[in-house]
């Protein structure tokens, strides 16, 4: 039997990376899915509406914001009445002051607000995670979610106000490692196409213009990481909350521009002058989908899960190339030196294979 529509997920495929991309193997939401209602494909994402549970779990686990669940309390969490708030998960039978379908379903970025903003909450009905119908996924986000707090306890200022896990019903099930930080938000679509030799060649039709879009947990993210002392490089905070950075391997970019049009959020952009092509990155757009790496056909991008701080330059040029015009043809053409355009050279070498 279907849930009412008021406890499905909202799903908004233009945001969806698959969407943007096709050849994007992204299958973060599918893999959150405790019933295996979410079926990626080359359309972005179906929701057999049958099958969900209404977990929620897919909404945190993507990183473009492409899902939206209406019965999550999100204002009351972001904004509690007071300096107190306990939260429960509604399978485990615990009472809280907010309800939520599962524990994992919280941002780390909206808890780690509210405890640097000295807010306490408590989290009631961990223990019931090994027993809960959102086993496994359900109990691997709150793992998650607690190590991470773990790791803003080493960087937060003293009186930051970590979260206090209570209420446990028939053990923990669960202990916080941080390593499932990795795990858990790695991006295992770009290594396999990395293992793979990457996609040679993007055609036109593999790439859906669509709104960009930031989620305001990014914007969020900025402002926790803003407020700490400093981060380890090392740090799994970046990787928790959805913060990358792109950054070139130079002498392979080939000014194809796959990038910077499936990125969802804006933060690759195409700045070209008349002699002059150049591809630039906004850090504080990027959430570290990276979809830009698997749309890169000759690798000239890495991802890594890293935060930047005021220091470095926010709008920065991770590939330059002259702008030429061809001497055959009279098109312009963007590579690393003058000459004949790629479509020129095209014909120059069929006519060989041809004729010798």
């Amino acid at each position: 039997m279907s849930l009412p529509v008021g406890d499905l997920p909202e799903l908004r495929n233009s945001r969806c990376v698959r969407y943007r991309f096709r050849y994007s193997q992204c299958s973060r939401c599918a893999d959150s899915c405790p019933p295996g209602a979410l079926t990626p494909g080359e359309e972005g994402v179906e929701l057999d509406v049958t099958r969900c549970s209404g977990c929620g779990l897919c909404v945190p686990a993507c990183p473009v914001g492409a899902f939206h669940q209406p019965a999550f309390p999100a204002a009351a969490l972001a904004k509690p009445a007071d300096k107190q708030l306990s939260v429960a998960c509604k399978p485990s039978g615990e009472e809280g002051d907010l309800r939520i379908p599962c524990l994992g379903d919280i941002e780390p970025a909206l808890l780690a607000s509210l405890a640097v903003r000295k807010i306490a909450v408590t989290l009631r009905g961990v223990g019931h995670c090994a027993e809960c119908a959102y086993a496994p996924q359900g109990g691997e986000a709150l793992q998650s979610l607690l190590a991470g707090m773990e790791a803003l306890a080493e960087s937060a200022p003293a009186h930051w106000s970590a979260p206090v896990v209570g209420g446990n019903v028939g053990g923990t099930g669960y202990r916080a490692d941080r390593r499932q930080l990795f795990r858990r938000f790695s991006n295992r679509a770009v290594q396999s196409i990395r293992d793979e030799g990457g996609v040679e060649e993007v055609p036109e039709q593999a790439i859906r213009a669509a709104a960009h879009f930031v989620p305001a947990r990014r914007q969020l993210a900025e402002r926790v990481l803003e407020r700490l002392d400093g981060i380890d490089a090392g740090s799994p905070l970046p990787a928790l909350f959805g913060v990358a950075a792109v950054a070139p391997i130079t002498g392979r970019c080939t000014g194809c521009e796959a990038c910077a049009r499936v990125c969802p959020t804006g933060a690759l952009k195409i700045d070209e002058a008349e002699s002059r092509w150049a591809l630039r990155f906004r850090a504080v757009q990027c959430v570290g989908c990276g979809v830009c790496i698997e749309a890169c056909g000759p690798e000239a991008l890495q991802l890594e899960p890293r935060w930047h701080p005021e220091s470095v330059e926010s709008d920065s040029s991770l590939h330059e190339l002259g702008r030429y015009r061809c001497e055959s043809c009279g098109r312009f053409f963007i590579g690393l030196e003058n000459g004949s355009c790629p479509v020129c050279r095209d014909d120059e070498e069929n006519f060989d294979a041809i004729f010798g």
